[in-house]
């Protein structure tokens, strides 16, 4: 961040009211630019975040005439801190996965909200958990997020976390007893082990593809583009496609810095988050629907869960949302039925 202008020039005011957030690709940062925001990306460069990232800062150039720049950057220290200085102020704006999102603050202040989430079987397809986030759940989550000083800007998408393993699965009696590695969050691990029957595998991420490769472990769950860029599909022969777990990606911006902006560029902000947003989403299913067809090419055997292969898995982790269950009382006492009601597709 070079310096905070908060107040633009005449010609910078007139250009929003005249110009829309229809952006082409970014060309750098402009030398005679008012001000200069960051906007740091948690996923690799190439990702369809950063694409959004940079669509985003390119279409807010357009919308000012150029008064107002961002500049893209990765993640300098680790992501949860870059997610710390955008609330702090230090960064301006931070985008990632919801995952980073439940690993800041204290379960009181953010943690369990977000990590609702990922409550299994929450959203029935794609379509439905945008427009959810769109409306009464993203309105929900603002809520949170206003409360250690971030603003809500959008909601995109890394897509549903599918499972890739060394033989097919298609019924939750196929999981019991492999050994697979989760992403560690409560109800990625509770579904696997708990109620499907699986055996945890312990592994940190950059350390997956030994074990996998060496049988050690039997499979792993990710988002495909993750498994894809990681190398899975090398060592493994099934991918299983069905809608347990969505991971969203989170766009925001330091809470005070939008509040300083006046009501033209606030709008301004929000229009081309929402658009560039809307666009990941779009080409992250395009490159989901890639990986398949490669992966198929590549002899990778895909197995789409019918809806009765579907309803098999859910009715086994449907007791999670259950107040009454013991083990809803003690891991997911705050997703209580309002809260989850707020994300269910009316």
């Amino acid at each position: 961040m070079k310096h905070r202008l908060t107040k633009l020039t005449d010609a910078g005011l007139a250009a929003l009211a005249l110009t829309g957030c229809a952006g082409g690709a970014s060309e750098g940062t402009p030398e005679d630019a008012e001000t200069t925001w960051t906007l740091v990306v948690g996923q690799p460069e190439g990702s369809t975040c950063w694409d959004a990232a940079e669509q985003f800062a390119s279409a807010l150039s357009d919308a000012t005439e150029g008064a107002v720049a961002v500049e893209v950057q990765p993640v300098a220290i680790d992501r949860v801190a870059s997610l710390e200085q955008t609330a702090a102020g230090t960064v301006d704006f931070y985008l990632d996965s919801s995952f980073v999102y439940c690993s800041y603050g204290s379960g009181e202040e953010l943690g369990r909200p977000f990590f609702s989430l990922t409550m299994p079987f929450l959203f029935p397809d794609a379509e439905t958990a945008a427009e959810v986030l769109d409306g009464t759940g993203g309105e929900a989550l603002n809520g949170i997020l206003a409360e250690l000083g971030l603003r809500g800007l959008a909601y995109g998408e890394l897509g549903f976390r599918y499972l890739t393993a060394d033989r097919p699965v298609t019924a939750p009696e196929d999981l019991e007893g492999l050994r697979i590695r989760t992403a560690g969050m409560l109800e990625l691990s509770k579904s696997y082990l708990d109620c499907w029957g699986a055996t945890y595998y312990s592994s940190g991420f950059s350390e997956v593809m030994t074990p996998l490769a060496a049988g050690y472990c039997d499979g792993q769950e990710s988002t495909l583009a993750e498994a894809d860029a990681a190398g899975y599909q090398t060592v493994q022969t099934d991918v299983t496609i069905f809608p347990a777990f969505y991971e969203p990606a989170i766009f925001t911006m330091n809470g005070d810095l939008y509040e300083s902006l006046s009501p033209e560029l606030q709008e301004t902000v929000d229009r081309c988050a929402r658009e560039a947003m809307a666009d990941q989403r779009l080409r992250n299913r395009e490159q989901e629907a890639e990986i398949l067809e490669r992966w198929q090419e590549d002899r990778i055997a895909v197995h789409v869960q019918t809806e009765e292969q579907c309803r098999a898995f859910q009715a086994l982790t449907d007791r999670l949302y259950d107040p009454e269950d013991p083990d809803h009382q003690e891991w997911f006492a705050d997703c209580t039925p309002e809260w989850v009601a707020q994300f269910r597709p009316s």
